[in-house]
């Protein structure tokens, strides 16, 4: 069966080089044979609230224009696993002469092992209709660069994530190149630990399937960031294709993901990740769907 969900899409509402306008977003959907998809714009603080109205305006012109979408078109957001010590400089606006900031957040500077959480609550989501929540781990929390410490603090990061009630599907497990570690959260010299994914601890991994099963979180199959990327070698995708399958044998609901940053969706793309599926026993016709 062919792929017919996405539910990681961004728009030209994300605050970085992602720029589909909605109107494209549906008609390449219905070009590809996705039948129910959402819109995810990236929401790291609450900076970009004003990036979260825009989106919801945009939706519900494109739900008004297209009555047939009703119950197949859905409005989330990605939302950023974030620190409360960089929640608080930003209330404060604490953040002058900081590189970057405060679109992505503050990032450097903080205590190790600062809380995370994710900066929005129930107001939030009901002023916005927000539907569902893609929660992803973007930068480590201030911590050493060494492998065994960027694993242990993603795998903190992940578990907040799959565990918090807000969070509907997890984001793109092991998303990780070394040009986001060097240039974007400026960890100097920090080389990729996720290129062989038995570096990743057996314990982790069970630990995190627990706590999807035990909170019915999904678990994103990320098509462009991971499964049809060239920054990772076959042999870890292999790996990982296989661990991914094991955890829907198990009773993981696994989520379609395109994780689209493009003018437009791509078919090619969604017909190479369904070949790549089906060579691994991933059935996608029990795919999350709303």
């Amino acid at each position: 069966m062919a792929i017919t969900s996405d539910w990681h899409i961004h728009t030209h509402c994300s605050c970085d080089s992602a720029c589909m306008e909605f109107e494209a977003l549906v008609k390449s959907a219905k070009e590809c044979g996705i039948t129910d998809f959402g819109v995810s714009d990236h929401y790291h603080t609450r900076l970009q609230e004003q990036d979260m109205a825009t989106s919801r305006k945009d939706f519900e012109k494109t739900l008004e224009a297209h009555p047939e979408l009703k119950g197949h078109f859905h409005f989330g957001i990605e939302a950023t696993i974030i620190s409360e010590w960089e929640i608080d400089k930003i209330l404060k606006g604490d953040y002058v002469g900081i590189k970057e900031a405060p679109t992505y957040g503050v990032r450097i500077g903080g205590p190790k092992n600062a809380p995370v959480t994710l900066d929005f609550d129930d107001e939030f989501i009901e002023k916005y209709g927000i539907e569902y929540v893609v929660s992803g781990v973007h930068w480590p929390m201030y911590c050493d660069t060494d492998r065994d410490s960027l694993l242990k603090e993603y795998h903190r990061q992940y578990m907040y994530a799959a565990t918090h009630p807000y969070t509907t599907i997890l984001a793109h497990y092991m998303w990780y190149d070394s040009g986001l570690f060097t240039n974007l959260w400026e960890i100097k010299d920090a080389k990729n630990p996720f290129v062989d994914f038995s570096t990743v601890p057996v314990s982790m991994l069970d630990e995190l399937k627990a706590a999807l099963l035990e909170c019915n979180t999904a678990f994103e199959l990320n098509l462009g960031g991971i499964v049809l990327t060239p920054k990772l070698p076959d042999s870890f995708k292999d790996e990982y294709l296989g661990w991914v399958a094991d955890l829907q044998k198990s009773g993981v609901v696994l989520s379609s993901g395109s994780d689209s940053h493009s003018a437009a969706l791509c078919a090619d793309d969604y017909e190479e990740c369904d070949k790549i599926f089906k060579h691994y026993g991933i059935d996608s016709s029990k795919f999350f769907c709303l």
